[in-house]
């Protein structure tokens, strides 16, 4: 087989290697959505969606109790994926079936996070926005 030959050869079995990997992709789900803005009352003229970095967290949320009558949230610790957003850009994450938190934290100077959880199934986009909790 002459060079150019190899050439093709190499290029097509490439080729099939990539449709074979995107044949999988059916195995997974994704999600998508944005990051409300941090804002007790809003104003006119707010962004829909508010810059910041989205974390994906294989897992739930668990509570821990700190004392009688009072707990707090522990999110997972294993990260999965993280992405930076723009102010009214969406995130995209495709992912296994499984629980997950998607954590937001937003740009400097503020230390502001929020989260949400959200289930993705095989073969199905879920839309989540992580919501505003600065209320």
């Amino acid at each position: 087989m002459t060079t150019l030959g190899h050439r093709w050869a190499r290029l097509i079995a490439l080729l099939l290697l990539v449709a074979a990997a995107g044949c999988a992709g059916g195995n997974t789900g994704t999600v998508t959505g944005g990051i409300i803005p941090c804002a007790a009352l809003g104003y006119p003229g707010e962004p829909h969606y508010a810059a910041g970095i989205v974390t994906v967290l294989k897992g739930q949320i668990h509570m821990r109790s700190t004392g009688p009558g009072s707990s707090v949230a522990v999110l997972p610790t294993t990260v999965v994926a993280t992405e930076r957003v723009g102010v009214n850009d969406s995130y995209r994450f495709p992912l296994p079936p499984g629980d997950y938190i998607l954590r937001a934290h937003f740009p400097p100077p503020a230390s502001i996070e929020q989260w949400t959880a959200v289930t993705v199934r095989a073969g199905q986009t879920e839309h989540v926005d992580i919501p505003n909790t600065c209320i």
